[in-house]
This record gives structure tokens, sequence and C-alpha cells, in this order.
């Protein structure tokens, strides 16, 4: 599975930092959205802040974030079945929203990606 997020958005690293914690079995990888493996999928900046791509198939808004929390296993895993019962179209919408909001919620220093053992999972 691979999971595309906004490199310029201190929200999306902190938000793929914390995929990486979860993701004790390796299972995730991660790519900017302005990257060549972006590139290759056909997936843009314009797409959202956000995409996974699991066998094959493309994800984005809240399914995206919903898959990449289950693509993790254990306790996350069971979170993310739990969302699964929130409609779509609710879902989507709050996603939406914290999406078009992401770069001014985080106003700290900039944390850089990749923390210790990550690097081996980030694709350009």
């Amino acid at each position: 599975m691979i999971v595309f997020f906004d490199s310029d958005c201190l929200m999306c690293q902190g938000a793929l930092k914390w995929l990486h914690r979860l993701d004790a079995d390796d299972r995730l990888l991660f790519a900017p959205l302005n990257g060549a493996t972006a590139k290759e999928w056909g997936i843009t900046m314009a797409d959202d802040s956000m995409a996974v791509v699991e066998d094959g198939k493309i994800f984005r808004a809240s399914e995206a974030a919903r898959r990449a929390l289950a693509g993790t296993g254990g306790l996350a895993g069971g979170v993310a079945a739990a969302i699964f019962l929130i409609p779509l179209g609710l879902r989507d919408a709050v996603y939406r929203e914290i999406a078009r909001r992401r770069k001014s919620l985080v106003k700290t220093a900039a944390c850089s990606i990749p923390e210790q053992g990550m690097a081996v999972k980030v694709l350009n």
C-alpha cells in the first residue's frame, strides 16, 4: 500500500509519522503527491491532500485516510473498521474541511520527514 501525502504540509507530515509508528509490520510505503511515484499513478496535488493506492486501486479523501489507518493493522485497524460505519458523505465533508484548512491548523517549526526507520519506506 502506498500513502501519498502533501510534503509541504506539516499536518500531513505529522500524520505520516504517526502512521509509520503504528505500522509495526511495515505494510505502508509513503510518497509525496508531487513526486515521481505519484506521477506514475496519475495522482496530482490537485487531487487531495492524501491518496492511497491499494491493490492497484486509488482511494482519496476520507477513504484514503481510513485505508491507510487500516493498513497499519492492530488496534488502529479496528478503529478504521469502526470509521467505515460513518456514512462516506459525512466522512468526506469533514475530511475536506480539515484538508482545506490543514496548512493553517499547524503552526510549528518544520518537522522533517523521514524520522528514524522511515527513510526506507519513502518513495520519490
